[in-house]
């Protein structure tokens, strides 16, 4: 159910490019470094730094992108458990752009009960076909993760970079 929320979402951006000339159509894949906020003391086992991968396609009109996102995180948490998080966001700008975004995170072989919200800002260097995107995400993530801790906010900053080509 919840991923079909987000492709609902997602189609319902597409009014705003029928009225505009798509301009752009984008291809990526990079890295993102996720610093979780939430500290647990009782458990030796919590790493608060995670690493995953991003597949990105983008698709851009008139200074407006919409971006879907797939994102894989092995060994969330140090828990030895994998995090696979689609995402949709919104972003204004080109070069420097700011947006919103929001997704889901299948953790531990089940959907997470919210979605997680985000605010993301970034720079985008190079030239077409070929451009880096570099970019920080405050998560707004209220989920169940452990069973055995108490605590339910998982608010995280985290750092990405994106290698896309235009199609």
């Amino acid at each position: 159910m919840k991923p079909h929320a987000i492709a609902l979402a997602l189609l319902m951006t597409i009014p705003a490019f029928a009225s505009a000339a798509l301009t752009a159509v984008k291809l990526g894949g990079g890295i993102h470094y996720l610093h979780s906020l939430e500290q647990i003391k009782d458990s030796e086992e919590f790493d608060e730094n995670s690493l995953g991968y991003l597949g990105s396609l983008q698709l851009s009109s008139a200074g407006i992108t919409v971006e879907g996102l797939a994102e894989y995180i092995p060994d969330y948490l140090g828990f030895d458990e994998n995090l696979v998080m689609p995402q949709v966001y919104l972003l204004l700008g080109q070069l420097i752009y700011v947006g919103a975004g929001a997704g889901w995170g299948y953790y531990n072989k089940d959907w997470t009960d919210d979605p997680f919200y985000a605010l993301r800002a970034g720079v985008n260097v190079g030239r077409d076909p070929l451009g880096l995107d570099v970019f920080a995400t405050y998560r707004f993530m209220k989920w169940k993760v452990l069973e055995n801790v108490d605590s339910e906010d998982w608010n995280s900053i985290t750092f990405g970079a994106v290698l896309r080509v235009s199609l």
